[in-house]
């Protein structure tokens, strides 16, 4: 049998309020249908890219040098789909904590080897 810990008084200092209400926002972000929750996903990766500038251009020079026969174009579609992927992993992350079985039995799909 799993020990899980007790919770601690000390998670509810002002130091974590900010992390606190990002778990909630998540938590209500995933309550919306799944399709909107993927178009999300996706908009946030594509966000973090544009905050992100330092780790795009990380991004772009690691393809660059991997992938040398590909056009700007490609590498550049590369980028942008690594960060959406990024985005939706946030929002399949919230789904496994708050989502039931039931909601998510529906997407599991299993492959033979």
């Amino acid at each position: 049998m799993t020990h899980l810990p007790k919770f601690s008084p000390a998670l509810l200092h002002p130091r974590y309020w900010l992390l606190w209400l990002g778990i909630g926002l998540l938590w209500l972000v995933v309550q919306l249908p799944y399709p909107l929750i993927y178009r999300l996903g996706n908009a946030i990766g594509r966000l973090a890219m544009r905050f992100m500038k330092r780790r795009a251009k990380i991004a772009y020079r690691n393809l660059e040098l991997c992938f040398p026969e590909k056009s700007e174009q490609e590498r550049h579609r590369m980028v942008v789909m690594n960060f959406e992927s990024v985005g939706m992993g946030l929002m399949e992350t919230g789904m496994a904590w708050f989502w039931p079985v039931r909601r998510y039995r529906p997407l599991d799909r299993h492959h033979r080897l």
